[in-house]
């Protein structure tokens, strides 16, 4: 199962992310990566994904600053996860030793090569802080655009033909009694990445019945995702829940529902999602149109609004991707990779043992 998620993305409050909730969760335990760009971080973690694909249920969280690296990793079977635990996303141990530990890719670089390089160094990574606060800027003008378009589509919605079409929706996709506990995890699918709105669909191709619920104004998809999880929930059956950080991550954009193989996924405008074999699901039958009709205009000015600086966060990524490959160079000159595959090793040898 090639499930992959973001670890987190950027929001009106900045990065945003939930990989500490489940740190805290049940009894993993978490190896968090230390040190700067370009020391190995994600090398460390595809070479253990690897080395556990054959014999155990692996996710890969990626970075939507760079959707090609690793941000963690999590082996299911293990009980393990390994972290990049360096800005923007901190963290740290809050059991040491017995939960948690921290890696420190620092010690195998040459710190006497970096301090030739300090000018630079701090140049390169003051100008990839200043570019990040601006895609943050935009990212929450955004925000502030597709939550107006929300507010206004929430208060059209049918909900008495919207219930009626659910009860009947649910004998579809949903058990009359699940396996699990009712459990809802939260997982980052889609993120704002230097190549646009991405989903992971890889995660999709694994859920034979993918619904796609066309929603240019976000709130009945929402309504459709909460609904389902609550009732999915009360059944005993777990779901993933994914948040639309375009609001804030307060509003649902898709739900996956690994027992019955089903996901229902959110299609608009600024996501532009396809997914080959997907069932299309049409929700303006569930707004009321005569109410929808006195935000015409709105509407029409927050999408094309949302499009242009949807646009500008892609392009603000980039530019501070192509700054953090500068950063990455220095590091990189810097590291010892010997020493880095022989830490590797003593962790995949340490994981295993943990069996």
């Amino acid at each position: 199962m090639a499930e992959k998620y973001f670890l987190g993305c950027m929001t009106q409050q900045g990065f945003s992310t939930e990989f500490g909730r489940l740190m805290n969760e049940g009894e993993r335990f978490t190896y968090i990566l230390k040190g700067g760009a370009g020391t190995g971080k994600s090398s460390m973690m595809k070479k253990i994904a690897d080395e556990f694909e054959e014999t155990e249920h692996v996710v890969r969280f990626c970075c939507s600053s760079d959707p090609d690296s690793l941000d963690a990793v999590m082996l299911e079977t293990s009980g393990v996860m390994i972290v990049d635990g360096t800005s923007p996303h901190v963290f740290d141990p809050v059991y040491p030793a017995v939960r948690q530990c921290i890696v420190n890719l620092g010690d195998n670089w040459d710190t006497e090569k970096l301090m030739e390089n300090t000018d630079e160094i701090i140049a390169v990574t003051d100008k990839n802080k200043s570019l990040m606060a601006r895609a943050k800027r935009f990212s929450g003008a955004l925000s502030n655009v597709c939550s107006d378009s929300f507010n206004c589509a929430a208060g059209c919605v049918d909900e008495e033909k919207l219930s009626a079409f659910l009860a009947r929706f649910y004998k579809k996709i949903l058990l009359r009694k699940g396996t699990g506990s009712g459990r809802q995890d939260i997982r980052q699918l889609s993120a704002l990445t230097e190549y646009g709105y991405m989903t992971m669909t890889e995660t999709l191709e694994d859920y034979p019945e993918v619904f796609f619920m066309r929603d240019d104004n976000f709130a009945c998809a929402h309504l459709i995702c909460e609904k389902t999880a609550a009732e999915a929930s009360r059944r005993g059956i777990d779901t993933v829940i994914c948040p639309c950080h375009l609001l804030n991550n307060t509003v649902y954009e898709h739900i996956l529902i690994p027992e019955t193989g089903v996901a229902l996924v959110s299609a608009t405008p600024v996501n532009k999602l396809h997914f080959e074999g997907a069932k299309p699901l049409s929700l303006g039958r569930f707004y009321d149109k005569l109410e929808v009709s006195r935000y015409r205009s709105r509407l029409k000015m927050n999408r094309l609004t949302a499009l242009s600086l949807a646009d500008e966060v892609y392009m603000t990524i980039a530019k501070a991707k192509t700054v953090h490959d500068e950063i990455e160079k220095f590091y990189i000159e810097a590291m010892d990779f010997e020493k880095l595959d022989i830490l590797t090793a003593n962790i995949i040898n340490e994981i295993r043992q943990k069996n």
